[in-house]
């Protein structure tokens, strides 16, 4: 059953969806810290989805659906605005003005940025939510001890996390980041579309539930 859980994990992060691209851009643009900062943000949702899950409050979100819908319209709009200032971006002068301004925004507080948006992307997204309830609801049993509800949300942490840092150091690779800056104006503009799609998405079932 361990093991069967940590699968899922590894399975759910793998497919892509707004955590994948933001880590992917975040990434790209800015080097594998800021890369790997996003994924811890990403890790610290993940424990707070867990906890609440595990104490209960998804039986609350389910008795309540405007607290749903409300999480889910927060969701949205935080991914419309990711994507909008992704697609607003403007296209690179010239390779050197392209890394003085990544390099200053590093040094200034791109870490702190990307924990942020990583955190905010996760916390914010219901699926995040009913992915943990669903889990919960078909590996945990009313004999199901207390450690074990812990252990199964410890494996999920560890197999989304660790897959987000190693996607982060992967590709931040040289090659990629030089692709990258090469067409960061168009792939911005793509990862934009996608981060959008996914919150109309969330606006369409958000609207369904009301």
């Amino acid at each position: 059953m361990f093991l069967e859980v940590f699968l899922v994990g590894i399975l759910a992060a793998m497919s892509p969806g707004p955590d994948f691209f933001v880590v992917m851009r975040n990434s790209l643009e800015f080097g594998y810290r800021v890369g790997i900062a996003t994924a811890f943000g990403i890790t610290l949702a993940l424990i707070v989805h867990i906890t609440y899950t595990i104490l209960g409050f998804a039986y609350v979100m389910q008795a309540y659906p405007s607290l749903f819908i409300s999480i889910k319209i927060l969701g949205a709009l935080y991914l419309i605005w990711l994507g909008y200032n992704a697609i607003r971006s403007a296209p690179p002068k010239n390779d050197e003005k392209l890394k003085s301004e990544v390099e200053s925004v590093q040094n200034n507080k791109t870490l702190m940025q990307g924990f942020r948006e990583g955190f905010l992307c996760n916390v914010l997204n219901p699926k995040a939510a009913l992915f943990f309830l669903s889990i919960f609801s078909q590996f945990i049993k009313r004999d199901t001890t207390g450690w074990t509800h812990w252990i199964y949300g410890s494996e999920i942490i560890f197999a989304v996390g660790g897959w987000f840092v190693l996607l982060a150091i992967l590709i931040s690779y040289s090659k990629f980041r030089s692709l990258y800056k090469k067409y960061a104006y168009w792939f911005d503009r793509l990862l934009g579309g996608i981060l959008i799609y996914f919150a109309i998405r969330i606006m369409v079932s958000a609207v369904k539930l009301v």
